[in-house]
């Protein structure tokens, strides 16, 4: 489990959560999740035991003390390592919400509603309740990762809901949730049945002894469940009277009943967004300004000018990744070796790949910045452009030897690929940009012979569904994006764009000493 949601990720890996698998199953037009999926997070392992027996481990290493498992046996070790990485909430969210986009769009599911939770039923950080945590008071560590899950949980369904073609709705309500029918009979505390214990006669407290040496007596009682007027509320949790009385008085939780947030529920389902806290978001978020917009005209002429001046294109620093610097920097080559970007889409892939070719070759400056942020560059031949310091891949490990396969996944995170391949490739997105006519396009300035390279490269991603929602909308596109086809890998690259073909592997030819394996 620690490897999956860990790991380096695999294609299609996502498919394999629950979420995704029932959607496929059942193949539903709206989904409601009421699961609650932050407080599962939370509580599925002891964040505060895996975190102190972590701590414990790294002050050992660092000779500050000694590990009481075992002796310190690899066996021990290891469990700790594991228990600490599964305590860790945000891969394992992201996975949930990565496998519900990727379901959303596979099935063409209509709208998702998910319930979740404020973590503290409404309250805020003067919360008493610790919700069963035995060494704090207040605000205890189980309720900050609950609301640290919470948070994390939103804010991905926040930027999905973002995303085109899917319509994503988040209701919380903001008490306690009751109730269910009062009974009478066994009940559990913090997720476990209480089994009776007495102690009718005081004993002597002996401080001599540890705690669990203490000689306590036994009554007929032990060990029998015991019984109680209760209710199940809220988490998943039973209360008593008192308190229930406490919970829900006025100026503490509170309550929402089940059927009110069913109720919500029923209505946001029917297009409503008075309880969507999603859209209240959007409604608060500032947004993108006109005064913006027009100091950006003047940021950018003002950095031609500059360019102009010195001589050097000013075209990458890295800083928005790898995956938009190889773009970039492809794109760049390609329409500047060929002169227009009318003629990029139109002369042979083998010509304009050499064309590029020299032109990285006499441009000594770009050259170096391509090669000085850790890229390194593929040209027809085998051959190919590197520095000593690499950035793609992100480690490098001794004896790490050159594969197909591994240049094959080089190339998709960031490096530089210049073979007719790829060129033609990028051909065929050039000329889907030329057929592509909207108001954004002029805007955008984008003709068949002047044009600024990030205004083509953004313009692509809008035609790939990688934009605001209402851009999409502003060019004509439905909510699946112009494109018809695989949606985009999670490297940020889409499988192929516009053509819908998927990258073609680096060419037999090149050396493999692991070919035979």
């Amino acid at each position: 489990m620690a490897n999956f949601f860990l790991g380096t990720p695999e294609p299609g890996q996502s498919r394999r959560m629950k979420v995704y698998r029932l959607i496929d199953e059942h193949r539903p037009d709206i989904v409601v999740d009421a699961l609650g999926s932050a407080t599962s997070c939370s509580y599925a392992s002891d964040t505060q035991q895996a975190q102190h027996d972590l701590l414990e481990l790294a002050n050992a290493a660092a000779g500050r003390g000694r590990v009481d498992h075992d002796e310190g046996s690899g066996k021990a070790r290891t469990e700790v390592l594991v228990e600490a990485a599964l305590s860790l909430q945000i891969p394992i969210i992201h996975r949930y919400v990565e496998a519900l986009g990727m379901a959303i769009r596979d099935f063409g599911v209509a709208r998702v509603i998910k319930v979740s939770t404020t973590g503290l039923g409404g309250m805020g950080y003067n919360c008493p309740y610790t919700h069963g945590s035995v060494t704090e008071t207040g605000l205890s560590g189980a309720l900050v990762e609950k609301l640290a899950a919470a948070g994390v949980l939103h804010q991905l369904l926040w930027n999905l809901h973002h995303t085109a073609g899917c319509e994503i709705s988040l209701v919380v309500p903001s008490a306690l949730i009751g109730w269910e029918a009062v009974q009478h009979g066994p009940y559990v505390s913090r997720g476990r049945p209480v089994v009776a214990q007495d102690c009718p006669t005081p004993v002597k407290i002996r401080y001599d002894l540890p705690l669990g040496e203490q000689e306590l007596p036994r009554s007929d009682a032990d060990d029998d469940q015991t019984e109680m007027v209760f209710v199940p509320s809220g988490d998943s949790s039973t209360y008593s009277r008192a308190e229930m009385s406490l919970s829900t008085a006025l100026g503490q939780f509170e309550s929402v009943t089940r059927e009110e947030v069913a109720a919500a529920v029923l209505e946001t389902m029917r297009g409503s967004t008075r309880f969507d806290l999603l859209t209240a978001m959007d409604s608060a978020a500032m947004q993108p300004s006109y005064l913006a917009a027009h100091m950006r005209f003047s940021v950018l002429t003002s950095m031609r000018d500059l360019e102009a001046v010195t001589r050097q294109p000013s075209i990458v620093s890295g800083n928005l990744g790898p995956a938009i610097s190889k773009d970039l920097l492809e794109l760049h080559l390609i329409c500047s070796a060929a002169g227009t970007l009318q003629d990029a889409g139109t002369m042979s892939p083998d010509l304009l790949a050499d064309a590029a070719v020299e032109r990285l070759r006499t441009d000594g400056y770009l050259r170096r910045q391509i090669l000085s942020i850790g890229l390194a560059v593929l040209l027809p031949g085998d051959m190919w452009m590197a520095g000593r310091r690499l950035s793609v891949p992100r480690q490098i490990h001794a004896g790490m030897r050159l594969t197909r396969r591994r240049i094959e996944d080089w190339t998709r995170q960031g490096w530089i690929d210049l073979r007719p391949r790829n060129v033609a490739r990028w051909q065929t997105h050039i000329r889907g940009i030329e057929r592509h006519g909207s108001a954004l396009k002029s805007l955008l300035a984008i003709d068949g012979r002047q044009f600024d390279v990030g205004e083509v490269l953004a313009y692509h991603y809008t035609l790939t569904g990688r934009a605001r929602r209402w851009t999409l909308n502003g060019i004509g596109a439905d909510n699946e994006g112009i494109l018809e086809g695989p949606a985009p890998h999670a490297s940020g690259r889409g499988a192929d764009d516009l053509s819908g073909t998927a990258p073609q592997p680096v060419p037999q030819s090149i050396s493999d000493p692991e070919k035979s394996g």
